[in-house]
């Protein structure tokens, strides 16, 4: 009888061990899972601070450009701590404005914010049209880009 019931404690304790075993090994599951959906969701929470910043800094441009004349006049309004050049690339002039990471214009910027102007063609006052990038000059990722036009007048 007495070795029944040492048999019967040693399967009671081997049970045991065997359920927690399978707990620990459960709770470490979740917890591997759980931590990698918390890093991806802290990136793709990254990338929608980014997109976010890069639409108003865009929106910001739209505005300049349909309150200018010119290709000057608009590097007067967004110029802030000399944060703003005029570029030539591929044959036409392209105004590059600057900020930090922090959406702060800044002349050492990492954003860039690049507006092509475009007149009509042959015509002396019409339509403008405006092309703003904004990219990430580090890694040369474009982050938003938006097409906007303005009536001159003539």
């Amino acid at each position: 009888m007495r070795g029944f019931r040492e048999e019967r404690k040693r399967k009671h304790i081997t049970a045991f061990y065997m359920e927690t075993l399978v707990l620990v090994l459960i709770f470490t599951a979740v917890i591997l899972v759980l931590t990698k959906v918390f890093a991806l969701s802290g990136q793709l929470s990254g990338k929608a601070r980014a997109l976010t910043n890069a639409v108003h800094l865009a929106e910001n441009a739209a505005e300049a450009v349909a309150a200018s004349d010119s290709l000057e006049m608009l590097a007067g309004l967004l110029e802030e701590n000399g944060n703003v050049r005029i570029l030539q690339q591929d044959g036409q002039e392209v105004l590059q404005v600057r900020y930090d990471e922090a959406m702060k214009p800044a002349a050492d910027g990492n954003v860039l914010v690049e507006v092509q102007w475009v007149p009509e063609a042959g015509v002396e006052k019409g339509l403008t049209q405006g092309v703003i990038h904004v990219s990430r000059e580090d890694s040369g990722e474009q982050l938003y880009m938006l097409k906007t036009a303005v009536y001159m007048g003539r």
